[in-house]
């Protein structure tokens, strides 16, 4: 299937009119800072997280090859997102039985175990003991997961008052990155090809593809998409800072401000390997990091 493919999925019916705010991208692009500084703004991150604050109850219920492609898997996907609002305080319904609930999500666990796709993320009785369990209803919340970019046309159709924040980083310093987890796991499917290897070529390919697919979804959902430059963030964080929370409907108090500055440091790792390392750039890659403000 080709990964531009499932971006019409304009027929699902919304599911929830809760307003998550979202963040996303490839592993390794800096969506730990950013849920940092969301969390700074009092918006409940969930209580299911890991050391890189991903939302671990999301991951269990949505990184699974089981649900690409998309369009063909939307009760699967229904059923994962009922299941994940309703643990997070946000059920569909209004009324939702704490028990009727611990019984459907622990159902849903024991058959993502017989799935042979689904990547593990802790133990079953660590996520089955969570996804069971219904938060209190959240004042304002959102999670941080990376793959979340992969569900987003379903998601955009399901969670109307959703907005996503996707932050990218340089491509030519991402295809050098030893976070392959992603590439692994999704790249056969948005390349449409098997990634027969873990080179700096097939991770550039994936950033490209994502990034170019996150930009169609952007431009067909006005104001719902933010995509944030970790390298702007990292230069000029007031400004980027500033423009982020006003578009999100938040706030921050200078003394949180400035404690989360502080721990935003420029890792210039990656960036020192890039001479030694071209990279073959085709016109449609150009096109995707031109399009994103980076050159060539």
């Amino acid at each position: 299937m080709n990964h531009l493919s499932d971006l019409s999925l304009t027929h699902i019916q919304p599911l929830s009119d809760t307003a998550p705010v979202v963040i996303g991208g490839i592993g390794g692009s800096g969506t730990r800072v950013v849920a940092q500084l969301l969390q700074c703004c009092d918006l409940n991150m969930g209580t299911d997280l890991n050391e890189s604050l991903d939302d671990l109850s999301f991951t269990a219920l949505f990184k699974r090859q089981a649900l690409w492609p998309l369009a063909q898997h939307l009760p699967d996907l229904q059923e994962a997102l009922e299941v994940y609002l309703s643990c997070r305080g946000c059920p569909p319904e209004e009324a939702v039985d704490p028990a009727h609930h611990s019984a459907r999500a622990l159902n849903l666990i024991n058959k993502l175990a017989a799935e042979t796709t689904w990547t593990d993320s802790g133990t079953l009785e660590e996520r089955g003991h969570k996804l069971a369990t219904m938060d209190p209803p959240p004042l304002a919340w959102g999670w941080k997961e990376p793959n979340t970019h992969i569900f987003l046309p379903y998601l955009l159709q399901a969670l109307p008052n959703m907005k996503y924040v996707h932050v990218v980083r340089n491509g030519l310093e991402m295809a050098f990155s030893s976070n392959l987890n992603q590439l692994k796991l999704w790249g056969p499917s948005l390349l449409g090809r098997p990634v027969a290897e873990e080179s700096p070529e097939s991770a550039f390919a994936y950033w490209c593809a994502v990034n170019k697919r996150v930009l169609s979804l952007a431009a067909s959902s006005t104001g719902r998409i933010l995509i944030l430059r970790f390298e702007e963030l990292q230069q000029n964080p007031e400004a980027v800072v500033t423009d982020l929370l006003g578009r999100l409907g938040l706030s921050i108090s200078d003394a949180r401000y400035t404690t989360w500055v502080s721990g935003l440091n420029v890792d210039r790792r990656v960036r020192s390997r890039l001479p030694a390392f071209p990279l073959a750039i085709d016109d449609g890659q150009a096109e995707v990091l031109g399009r994103l403000g980076y050159n060539p």
